[in-house]
């Protein structure tokens, strides 16, 4: 284990995108690519866009630092093209062996090797891992706390969600962890139906929330209302 992967599992950094796979596992590993995916595939939710362009900086530095412990010679932040802002707020940071990617607006259902194939030309064998063709996958906000964490020390004690659907404000809140979905709602305004359900996570890889007072969890990526 490298200096970098010693921080990120003692700050607690897993994957932010929904499967929570520690990130100092695969910061210990070797790759050429370290690939950044911002597709953020999920109808309604905003977070990494969102986030790569307020935390620009640190997500630079987050995949800067990934290359780092990975001996990656290039590092490539996936986008679609949508995401206008973010791809401003980065194209100025862009450090040595860095490069963003432009992604067709398309739905690859979750799927990080989709992402590879289109922003890499690899394809991943059936069963296989992105590390059998030397790539390493990251998402966002995953990035961005590798950066607090090896920069500042800071353990990975929030959580960035969306808040939308059948809601009086649809909005994207940070929020600490373990506070509830119930106080998550509550910030953007509670439902504007009156007989709802809930999903966590997006709407096509979320799972149906049985109660609202389930707590919010690194993996955590939004809470979405509709009609029951």
């Amino acid at each position: 284990m490298n200096a970098i992967s010693a921080k990120a599992r003692a700050a607690g950094v897993v994957g932010a995108g929904g499967a929570g796979f520690p990130t100092h596992v695969k910061l210990a590993a070797e790759a050429e690519i370290y690939l950044v995916n911002g597709a953020e595939c999920e109808p309604l939710l905003k977070v990494d866009q969102q986030l790569a362009t307020k935390y620009a900086d640190l997500l630079v530095r987050g995949l800067e630092l990934a290359m780092q412990a990975v001996g990656a010679r290039e590092g490539i932040i996936a986008l679609k093209a949508k995401y206008a802002e973010a791809i401003e707020a980065l194209t100025p940071r862009l450090r040595a062996g860095m490069r963003i990617h432009i992604l067709k607006d398309v739905y690859p259902a979750g799927d990080e090797v989709i992402t590879i194939w289109m922003a890499t030309g690899r394809r991943v064998p059936p069963a296989g891992l992105p590390r059998d063709v030397g790539v390493a996958v990251n998402n966002v906000l995953t990035l961005i706390n590798l950066a607090r964490a090896v920069d500042e020390d800071q353990p990975v004690t929030t959580r960035t969600l969306t808040v939308t659907g059948a809601v009086a404000q649809p909005v994207t809140v940070t929020v600490p962890l373990g506070v509830s979905l119930r106080e998550v709602l509550a910030q953007a305004g509670g439902e504007s139906v009156q007989s709802a359900a809930y999903i966590d996570g997006g709407p096509m890889m979320g799972k149906l929330v049985s109660s609202l007072d389930a707590p919010v969890t690194k993996t955590t990526g939004g809470l979405i209302v509709l009609p029951e």
